[in-house]
């Protein structure tokens, strides 16, 4: 397949990657697919073309976005305030 393509940058050769990928899991009874993308990855270009060829063929694709967490945030007054506290509990 890679010799019958033109190029791999233009959209139409995106679309006809992505087609053949659907069509071969759907030879292989796969419907459903999980893709996680890694690290700094969007879901645009050449990318988003060949995951909207797998849907339109018929193999439902579900992008499973991670969320980062988030940092707890404390203010350094309140660290203070606990260490007086403490301090003040332990010498009375």
């Amino acid at each position: 397949m890679m010799f019958d393509l033109g190029s791999t940058r233009h959209a139409l050769d995106c679309a006809a990657v992505g087609t053949v990928l659907a069509q071969r899991s759907l030879e292989d009874d796969i419907h459903d697919v999980m893709y996680t993308p890694r690290k700094g990855d969007k879901v645009e270009g050449k990318l988003q073309v060949v995951l909207q060829a797998i849907i339109d063929t018929g193999v439902v694709v579900k992008v499973k976005l991670k969320q980062r967490k988030l940092k707890k945030k404390t203010s350094h007054m309140y660290n203070i305030a606990l260490y007086i506290s403490s301090v003040n509990s332990f010498f009375f």
